[in-house]
């Protein structure tokens, strides 16, 4: 806002004036009080000084209205009183009207004066503060200046102190980042050394006791096998003998050998017949024996299984540990977001949102899988390494990531789905605990094993790389008509596609067949 300055005129100046002056405010200037005060002051005596001469030239113009117009006519009075009267008559106007003129000289002297006061008083504060005004910019120059210096002064030694904590700060977090990536590194190694020996452990463990399963139920195949056989072996040893009994005795035989009788008179077996049923019985034994021996060489003693069972058994035995420890994290973090969904079930009151959204649950789902996967990669490459492909890139963590992404997807649009209907339900709580129920279950081990799966044999075609590949089936019972055409296919380069349109496993949701280097 811009304010107007009315300027104060030495020649003729006003009470009026005096009061409507104004100055321009600077910086560091007089106390405006102050000059306030004084113009205020000026103001009051220039009005007296105003009414004064008021007062005066009111009493002239009274004196001049009666010089003027005198009461007693000069005609009358001279009538009157006579010659000598009417001279002193205009003797008193006479000095009447000097009286007036000096009246008139004495107030114009006087407001001359009183303006000649005023004026000086005016310069003399413009004056005063025009040298307040200078000295007050001196002293705001000097403090200024001064204060200029001192932060200068004080910036600096903040700037060199900030910079020294800077560097002290810098060097103990370099200091306790390596030491942090020390005991990292320490841990990370110690916990792979441990991770491998329970896996060798756990696949040990597995596999003495598949053995003595298949031990076990092999024994107790051929105990019940023997013992039906020897029991009808015996039934029918018996019949055989009691037949044979009756006809070997001829009539010459009975002529021959006479009938012994027992203590009752009843006809004993003879040495003969006796030892005829024991042959007998020794023959079906030796016969029986030779029956379980041809079957424990058929059962107890499995064939060599083909190289293509064998290329996936040994696959299925290296991505064992991190599919299963896939599977884990994966219930473990489902858990973990039943509970916290639980608990916002519990407290939130009318229109509150409970749930995430869709990619908040796959993003911390695809964050719970990164790590598993990684190791399916990682045991993908050494499975490929080991069967003589060179050791390239293998599989990046980007790609981890992108099947992260879609196992995370897999799981979390039905999952989120199946919640947000659930959470409209009468019974909320009841709902949502059936719905991660019904999902922490075998579904989930099955999307588990199938990215596990894809995470292993894309990083067998990244190992491979200029290389081929053949595709080979596996799992349980007759493979499927693709995977079947995939495997008739042979070797194909390293990234190109089989026949149903895949690089490699899995064909199709639960699919376990297998890619390997072609030799």
């Amino acid at each position: 806002m811009t304010e107007e300055y009315s300027s104060i005129s030495s020649s003729r100046l006003s009470a009026a004036e005096v009061t409507r002056a104004s100055f321009a405010v600077v910086r560091r200037g007089f106390d405006p009080r102050e000059v306030r005060s004084f113009l205020d002051y000026v103001a009051r005596e220039l009005e007296s000084f105003e009414s004064r001469e008021a007062e005066m030239r009111r009493l002239v113009a009274v004196a001049e209205e009666r010089a003027a117009n005198p009461v007693i006519q000069e005609s009358d009075l001279t009538a009157a009183l006579g010659t000598q009267s009417a001279e002193i008559l205009r003797t008193a106007h006479a000095e009447a009207a000097q009286v007036a003129e000096e009246a008139q000289a004495q107030a114009r002297q006087m407001i001359e004066d009183v303006q000649a006061r005023i004026s000086n008083a005016a310069v003399e504060a413009e004056q005063r503060a025009a040298a307040r005004v200078g000295d007050a910019e001196v002293a705001a120059t000097t403090l200024t200046n001064e204060a200029a210096i001192q932060a200068e002064r004080l910036i600096a030694q903040a700037r060199a102190d900030g910079e020294t904590l800077v560097g002290r700060a810098r060097e103990q977090g370099r200091a306790m980042i390596e030491q942090a990536q020390e005991v990292r590194a320490g841990v990370l190694a110690d916990m792979n050394t441990r991770r491998r020996t329970m896996h060798l452990q756990i696949e040990q463990l597995r596999a003495a006791r598949d053995e003595i399963a298949r031990a076990v139920v092999g024994v107790r195949d051929t105990v019940d096998r023997l013992t039906t056989e020897l029991a009808s072996s015996d039934a029918g040893a018996r019949a055989a003998a009691e037949e044979v009994a009756r006809r070997q005795p001829t009539q010459a035989a009975s002529e021959q050998e006479p009938v012994e009788l027992d203590a009752d008179g009843n006809a004993t077996e003879g040495p003969a017949e006796e030892g005829l049923v024991e042959e007998l019985f020794a023959k079906i034994r030796a016969s029986a024996r030779d029956e379980v021996d041809g079957d424990d060489d058929d059962t107890g003693t499995s064939a060599p299984a083909g190289p293509v069972d064998v290329e996936v058994a040994a696959r299925d035995e290296v991505l064992d540990g991190p599919q299963s420890a896939l599977a884990r994290k994966l219930k473990r973090i489902l858990q973990d977001e039943q509970n916290l969904l639980l608990d916002r079930v519990r407290s939130a009151g009318d229109g509150d949102e409970v749930l995430d959204d869709e990619s908040a649950l796959a993003h911390r789902i695809a964050g719970a899988a990164v790590d598993p996967l990684r190791d399916a990669a990682d045991a993908g490459a050494t499975f490929a390494i080991g069967r003589g492909a060179p050791q390239g890139p293998g599989l990046s963590h980007d790609a981890i990531g992108v099947i992260a992404g879609e196992l995370a997807r897999e799981v979390a649009g039905p999952l989120h789905r199946r919640l947000t209907e659930a959470l409209g339900a009468d019974d909320p709580t009841a709902e949502v605990n059936g719905a991660f129920r019904e999902w922490r279950g075998t579904r989930l081990e099955r999307i588990a094993g199938d990215s596990a799966l894809e995470a292993f044999s894309a990083a067998v075609i990244g190992v491979v790389g200029d290389g081929s590949v053949s595709w080979i089936v596996g799992g349980a019972g007759d493979p499927c008509p693709d995977c079947a055409d995939n495997a008739l296919e042979g070797a194909v380069p390293a990234g190109s596609t089989f026949p149903t349109g895949q690089a490699h496993p899995p064909a199709h949701g639960g699919c376990r067949c297998a890619v390997i280097p072609a030799g």
